[in-house]
């Protein structure tokens, strides 16, 4: 665990090697997965550019390592260089529009739509283009993907099982290969989405 949500946002966080799972508590045991931030990239800023408390917490997915800036040493730095300040609020925009776009997908369309959105955001991030279809290279549990949207894991099981009767996806040991991403993509009316946001 680095910080829970609700408290004192005291620090901006980057990684240096591992994965950091960016959640929000919505109800009983129930948690939906905001972000998932790896090697390179930073987290944090939600709550030290928008307030005095973390909106979400954040806890290492893998063995990580992370460095962190206190929020008045970060203020100083933007304060002082424009260029960083611009760059920091690029990716502080980056970051709202793709939770917003995931979001969108989670809520507005339904459960199918949901586990839609995760499959295709783990065929970006993770795909290979075969002439079966997209192959995703990590494996792909049914329990972490009930974990990011909220939702059971047996309505996720259902989904999926659904589509291997349609031909839609295949699997084998947790790797899967999508056959069909156009009917994915249709849920989600995915031609008017920039990629760059389509990520976990």
């Amino acid at each position: 665990m680095i910080f829970n949500e609700g408290s004192d946002a005291e620090s901006l966080y980057f990684i240096l090697k591992g994965e950091i799972r960016i959640f929000k508590n919505i109800g009983l045991d129930k948690e939906i997965t905001i972000f998932t931030r790896t090697k390179n990239d930073a987290f944090g800023e939600i709550g030290i550019f928008s307030g005095t408390r973390y909106s979400n917490t954040a806890v290492a997915a893998k063995s990580s390592q992370v460095q962190c800036i206190d929020k008045h040493t970060m203020e100083n730095i933007i304060a002082q260089n424009g260029e960083i300040g611009l760059h920091f609020t690029r990716w502080v925009a980056e970051s709202l529009e793709a939770s917003k776009a995931k979001m969108r997908d989670y809520i507005a369309f339904g459960s199918e739509g949901a586990v839609a959105s995760v499959f295709i955001r783990f065929s970006n991030m993770y795909g290979i283009v075969t002439p079966r279809g997209i192959r995703i290279k990590q494996q792909i549990r049914l329990s972490d993907v009930s974990k990011h949207l909220g939702i059971s894991r047996e309505t996720v099981s259902r989904i999926v099982n659904k589509w291997k009767e349609d031909g839609i996806i295949q699997s084998e040991n947790k790797f899967f290969l999508i056959a069909n991403i156009a009917y994915l993509q249709n849920l989600l009316a995915c031609n008017h989405c920039a990629l760059e946001n389509c990520t976990l």
